[in-house]
């Protein structure tokens, strides 16, 4: 049962005390959570906190609300990497300068991820366009990583709001509640999808 809190009680941590009945108990959970993933000793306590909220099932509306758009990239960035991706945040290009929030690579595939701190879910009319920039970034990059080794890339974007996965322009827009499932059977050979190959 979740205890009262006032109404501007919205870091994540007050949260999770509150989801979870006493501050003890939800310093308890942000570090079992923080072992379990392997996080760094600096990784904002707030993500730790969100994370835990996330696997209690908590509203992901409310946890997205409460993080700032730095702490949900390094949220965002923390779950790609728990899935058993590489993952380099902030990835700048220059000529034009470009920017991709996430980069995560496995063997058979890199993510050019860009992760959308809505508040609200958006429609496919205002999807299009972030999914084509996301497309021209990741080709960007895939010339620029040219390494005489072909990689597939695919561009998608991240988001905690939405409830389910959409293609748009061949770009998937993934909420973090299905992440792992779609990354554990995503492939470079799916139809539909917006590959870049470099």
């Amino acid at each position: 049962m979740d205890i009262p809190l006032p109404p501007d009680a919205d870091l994540p941590e007050q949260l999770l005390a509150s989801k979870l009945g006493s501050r003890a108990a939800a310093q308890r959970a942000i570090l079992a959570v923080s072992e379990e993933l392997g996080l760094a000793a600096d990784a904002p306590r707030s993500v730790s906190a969100a994370l835990a909220l996330t696997k209690l099932g908590a509203d992901l509306d409310r946890i997205a609300k409460s993080l700032k758009w730095d702490e949900f990239e390094h949220y965002c960035a923390m779950a790609v990497s728990a899935a058993g991706y590489s993952v380099k945040r902030n990835v700048r290009m220059r000529k034009p300068t470009r920017q991709i929030d996430i980069v995560a690579e496995s063997p058979t595939l890199v993510l050019s991820i860009d992760c959308k701190h809505w508040k609200r879910s958006a429609g496919e009319w205002g999807l299009a366009a972030p999914a084509l920039a996301q497309v021209e970034r990741t080709k960007m990059h895939a010339i620029a990583s040219k390494t005489g080794k072909t990689k597939a890339y695919l561009p998608m974007l991240l988001t905690m709001v939405d409830n389910q996965v959409r293609v748009v322009e061949g770009v998937p827009i993934v909420p973090l509640q299905g992440l792992r499932e779609f990354l554990a059977s995503v492939s470079r050979f799916d139809e539909g999808l917006a590959i870049v190959t470099a």
